[in-house]
Formats: structure tokens, sequence, C-alpha cells
């Protein structure tokens, strides 16, 4: 589960806020929905990754993505974004 923000504010509190945009999806994730918490993994990335490129405000910038990584450690590939 990667958070994400837009590039606005210190890169410091966007990393802070990204993580914490991702971890309360996988709290909800267990929560709501029983997912496993050992089958979660959170990282923020701040500002690293905009989807939109801008350094303004940009609401499809502060998003959270879920990647399912389980193909990936048996040895396959990612599917494309």
């Amino acid at each position: 589960i990667e958070g994400h923000t837009d590039a606005v504010g210190p890169d410091v509190d966007n990393l802070s806020l990204s993580d914490r945009r991702a971890e309360s999806v996988a709290i909800a994730l267990t929560q709501q929905f029983n997912v496993p918490a050992e089958n979660l993994s959170t990282q923020g990335y701040g500002e690293q990754y905009l989807k939109v490129p801008t350094e303004g405000p940009e609401q499809a910038n502060r998003r959270v993505t879920v990647r399912r990584i389980t193909p990936l450690l048996a040895g396959g590939q990612a599917p494309p974004q």
C-alpha cells in the first residue's frame, strides 16, 4: 500500500502524511474487510511520484495505490500500471 501527496508543503511533512495515508488504508482493509495484517505492507513516498507534474495543490496527487506483489514474490512480473 503506497501513500502519496501533492508537492505543497515541506518534504518531511509530505513523507509523514503519505505514511499515515497508507497506514490508514491498511487499517481499513484489516478492520472492515478482514484482510490479514501480515499480508499488507505500507510505504509512504511523499511527493516523489506525482501523478500530475505540478508544484501546486493537485487532488490527483493525494492518493493511495494498492499493489498486489504476490506474483513478484513468486518470481513473476508485475502487471502494467
